[in-house]
């Protein structure tokens, strides 16, 4: 790899790395010997792993400082320290600025180091310890000493050019499968945990119509209990007794299976791996061959991916997420930490940035925010601003989900469901679906720790399952919009899509959608955000009966559910009082693919669905793949280009011949718009088109 990239001695110890002319990382070394060997080329900072294309630059020494000029950046670097100095190429100063700094964005230009984003805490350490090793394909090599710091260095005119430029360098965050679109249930159960409750809690999702695809289970620790008395933390590889009879622990996974859920397991381990950091009291090593031996059975078994609920997000969790790929040669689920919180659960006190989370864990989605078990608006307000803006998509995070357990009461609960169902990821850490708040009350004492060893109880089979204190209002919302969630499946999953190409997030802040708007280009409005490309979607974070909800300049938006035109560049306000309301709008103009109800995610979708929203031309390139396989980082996907055009009179909706190798199957469309819908024939070879009159 000494050609990875274009070099630019500075001094002996000093070198500037070129990527692209926008785009450099800035190294100093303090190694004995050869300064920069090969071998460290690469480090778990960047997901490029294959040579750049050379940067075409003029270089001159300027005493104190080597300055470096590309096509579009001027670049001092001083001798003495390593600093950096940028201008744009007509000399314009772009860093550094005494500007507003918003997530990962300081004046357009992105610095941070193999760490943590510039400037903020870590408990990482800020030197490049692990690297690329292009015979393994893994970040293995290990450096023990601190002695190779790197500043990297993005810069780029525009929001979306500098997501694109991120990820380039970065690595793009993966696609998750598809049914990890859907809906997540966990279970916590601790000693009371048995295969008879978990299947229960499968079926009493599919009895009371709620949608969802993946159960979550702390096989090793909270639900691993065994004679029903609670282990120790990661004390065990193996399925406890409790879930292991009467059926075999494949048997179980198979009839789960048949009720079309996939399940994932907890783990409080990890295999030792040489140089792995975490925080010791939350997890247990063992040697990597028995770990991977264990977790290779549970893979037969038909466990579909892991929670590694150890904390500490280093490179460990990035060889777990590689080993299993290709163990299984399809995409995992994977959920790791990234602590975000207002008021942090078990240590009491503040924690306002992801400070254990390193820039190459985005490459093994996706992460949930902590803990919460103390639950007010402060609390919710934070976590919408975290995840869909100030610590999650504006650092180029954007798979993030936060707990849903929330001993808040109805009011709270409700809201923070209509949120989750619309974000990324959609999740519950515990709290069932029809389940009220005294559940809640309780749930941080089950798994506190350091607390006491729990030991089967007395409690009767419906309170464990939530069945003794529901909570119909909260029930019938989280259905409500896990039932939208579940429609919108077409359009999610092509924003993902994008997400994967072009580094843009699935939560987009409205200041990088709508940079050119001047009321939201200071990041006016954080709890407010786009999902994919026209879905506006607006969080209810308190108890008042009214907001005030901004629709950017730049277009006309339409009432998602009562189909209501207004004007962009408005603020308006919008009555709340209904727990049901989530203020939900789209651009006009825009068609939004949809499928039909269902309360999973599998099986040959034979129907598509449509929807144009208000007037004026829409665009849409429909992504398709197998929603399983890693065929879509090779090509193996399709594209359904669709237009639309809608006056006040008509619209007229076009689906041209599918793009790409991946096998379109052909399918019933219906297109709908202000009341009217019509049927159509599509093959994905021939184009199809409708056309609607009022």
């Amino acid at each position: 790899m000494e050609k990875y990239c274009t070099h630019v001695t500075v001094t002996e110890r000093i070198r500037l790395d070129l990527f692209t002319p926008a785009c450099f990382r800035v190294r100093v070394s303090s190694l004995a010997g050869e300064p920069f060997p090969p071998q460290y080329e690469i480090p778990f900072a960047v997901g490029h792993t294959q040579p750049w294309t050379p940067v075409s630059c003029r270089v001159s020494d300027d005493g104190p400082l080597v300055r470096t000029e590309t096509e579009e950046l001027i670049i001092r670097v001083w001798k003495e320290t390593g600093e950096i100095y940028v201008e744009d190429a007509g000399g314009k100063r772009l860093y550094p600025v005494p500007a507003q700094k918003y997530g990962m964005f300081l004046n357009h230009c992105i610095v941070f180091d193999s760490a943590s984003f510039h400037q903020e805490y870590s408990t990482c350490s800020r030197y490049a310890h692990w690297f690329y090793r292009e015979e393994s394909g893994l970040y293995d090599v290990f450096l023990a000493e601190d002695a190779l710091l790197d500043t990297f260095f993005v810069y780029a005119p525009t929001y979306r050019e500098g997501y694109a430029r991120f990820s380039a360098l970065v690595g793009a965050e993966p696609m998750l499968p598809k049914k990890g679109y859907g809906y997540y249930q966990t279970q916590h159960l601790s000693a009371d945990g048995t295969q008879g409750r978990l299947l229960r809690t499968a079926r009493l999702l599919r009895e009371h119509d709620i949608p969802c695809d993946t159960l979550i289970v702390d096989y090793e620790w909270g639900d691993g209990a065994d004679g029903g008395k609670e282990l120790p933390w990661g004390s065990r590889l193996t399925w406890s007794e409790e879930y292991a009879s009467p059926l075999s622990p494949a048997e179980m996974l198979a009839k789960l299976k048949e009720m079309h859920f996939d399940v994932m397991a907890i783990h409080h381990s990890v295999p030792a791996y040489e140089g792995r950091s975490d925080e010791g009291w939350v997890c247990r090593e063992y040697p990597a061959d028995i770990w991977w031996r264990e977790m290779e059975r549970l893979l037969q078994d038909g466990v579909a991916g892991t929670w590694q609920d150890t904390r500490q997000t280093d490179v460990t969790n990035a060889r777990i997420y590689a080993g299993l790929e290709r163990r299984t040669g399809r995409r995992v689920s994977m959920l790791s930490d990234y602590d975000v919180l207002y008021c942090y659960s078990w240590a009491k006190g503040s924690v306002l940035s992801p400070y254990k989370q390193r820039i190459g864990g985005r490459r093994t989605p996706f992460f949930w925010t902590g803990d919460m078990t103390f639950w007010e608006q402060e609390e919710l307000a934070f976590q919408v601003n975290a995840i869909v803006n100030e610590h999650g998509a504006l650092k180029g995070i954007s798979y993030l989900t936060n707990d849903a357990m929330r001993p808040g009461g109805t009011l709270l609960g409700a809201r923070c469901d209509a949120f989750l169902a619309l974000n990324s990821v959609a999740r519950s850490h515990n709290h069932k679906p029809w389940e009220g708040n005294h559940a809640d009350d309780d749930i941080a004492g089950r798994i506190a720790i350091g607390g006491e060893e729990h030991t089967a109880g007395n409690k009767r089979e419906d309170e464990l399952l939530g069945l003794s204190c529901q909570d119909e209002t909260r029930e019938a919302i989280t259905r409500k919009y896990l039932k939208l969630r579940y429609r919108l499946l077409p359009y999610l999953y092509t924003a993902a899509r994008q997400t994967y190409d072009t580094g843009l997030p699935l939560t987009r802040p409205l200041m990088v959608v709508f940079e050119e708007d001047e009321r939201c280009s200071r990041n006016q409005y954080p709890l407010q955000y786009m999902l994919g490309d026209d879905l506006l979607v607006c969080p209810v974070c308190h108890e008042q009966p009214r907001m005030n909800v901004y629709l950017p300049a730049g277009c006309d938006w339409v009432d998602f559910f009562t189909g209501t035109e207004y004007a962009g560049g408005r603020e308006y306000p919008f009555d709340v009082s209904d727990l049901a309301c989530l203020p939900l709008f789209v651009r006009a103009g825009s068609v939004i693919p949809m499928r039909a109800d269902c309360n999973w995610i599998g099986g040959e979708e034979k129907e598509l669905y449509l929807v144009v929203f208000g007037e004026g031309k829409g665009t849409l390139r429909l992504y398709e793949d197998d929603g399983v396989s890693l065929g879509y980082r090779s090509g193996d996907c399709a594209f359904l280009p669709v237009t639309s055009e809608a006056d006040a009179a008509s619209v007229l909706v076009t689906i041209a011949p599918a793009e790409g190798k991946f096998p379109v199957l052909p399918r019933r469309v219906c297109v709908r718009w202000k009341g009217k819908e019509a049927w159509t024939e599509y093959d994905g070879v021939h184009p199809s088109s409708v056309r609607l009159n009022v």
